[in-house]
């Protein structure tokens, strides 16, 4: 089925294009939200992956499932997009410095009471750690992604999958016990 899309698309058809979308549109929001975790970013995100995959869908050698073809174009988004945001933060944190900006929370305490206590824990942890490890981590254990295909999808070996999926446990784990203390 993917293989029509891909030929509609690179018609130009808008029926193709649009069950293209329809089709990836909720699991690309999905893993996009569970790396960039803020909505509205992981929207535009999802925007800016699908804009790339009808750019780029002519390089679709078929080598590999479309899937993981399109979940490299996430996560390659989300990366620019977390290295924009890490920018703006230390852009704003000297701008702080300078003119004595204090910063106000961002989430509001009906969001906070909203928020399941344990989940909250997992994901400051799992956000804590190096994208090297969080990426595999996300992957595996909430897209349920094999290590193959992240394999695939990340550009590295399946035993440094394993490898970075094992040392992103240890951290968590050590993480989560600082946490109980």
């Amino acid at each position: 089925m993917d293989n029509l899309w891909i030929e509609g698309c690179l018609e130009g058809e808008a029926g193709a294009i649009e069950q293209f979308i329809g089709a990836y549109q909720q699991a690309v929001y999905r893993l996009a939200l569970s790396i960039l975790d803020n909505p509205d970013e992981a929207e535009d995100a999802m925007q800016e992956t699908f804009l790339a995959a009808l750019r780029g869908m002519d390089s679709f050698k078929g080598d590999s499932a479309f899937t993981t073809w399109l979940y490299a174009i996430v996560i390659n988004t989300c990366r620019n997009r977390l290295q924009r945001r890490k920018r703006s933060a230390q852009l704003h944190k000297a701008m702080e410095g300078l003119f004595w900006v204090s910063s106000r929370p961002t989430t509001s305490i009906e969001e906070a009471v909203l928020q399941d206590e344990a989940d909250a824990d997992i994901w400051q942890a799992i956000r804590s750690i190096d994208d090297r490890h969080r990426l595999p981590i996300i992957l595996r254990y909430y897209h349920s992604f094999s290590v193959s295909e992240i394999s695939e999808i990340l550009g590295i070996p399946c035993g440094t999958v394993h490898s970075r999926l094992n040392t992103g446990r240890e951290r968590l784990r050590s993480l989560l016990r600082e946490g109980n203390k």
